[in-house]
């Protein structure tokens, strides 16, 4: 009876896996279900906002190189979600347009309810 699986795959970024197995863990069957409530993407971008957070009250101007490139790598990263987060709002924008033809009382109700969300 095994209660592990044998290997875990989830993808990270488009063309990326990681495998999760018994030769690359030592608890592969917690791992998994780890991954399965929180992505390694999700743990790495709490980590870096927790690290930004910890890197700026030490120090908001310390000249250290190495917290220069962690600064850099997390505006990269940062920018990198804003701009995916613009290009979803915008197909949700063309999504509403397609509902307004094809189904308008549907485009009514969501309207109404981003406009009540924008309006927060």
């Amino acid at each position: 009876m095994q209660l592990a699986p044998k290997t875990l795959v989830q993808p990270i970024l488009p063309g990326w896996t990681l495998n999760v197995n018994a030769f690359n863990s030592s608890a592969p069957q917690t791992e998994a279900e780890i991954v399965g409530k929180h992505s390694y993407g999700r743990q790495l971008g709490r980590i870096s906002d927790a690290l930004e957070l910890l890197v700026r009250s030490r120090d908001p101007k310390a000249a250290d190189e190495r917290f220069d490139d962690f600064r850099a790598m997390k505006a990269e990263i940062d920018d990198i979600k804003a701009g995916n987060a613009e290009a979803r709002v915008a197909r949700l924008l063309a999504d509403l347009d397609l509902l307004k033809v094809l189904d308008p009382a549907a485009h009514a109700r969501l309207k109404d309810e981003l406009k009540k969300r924008v309006a927060k």
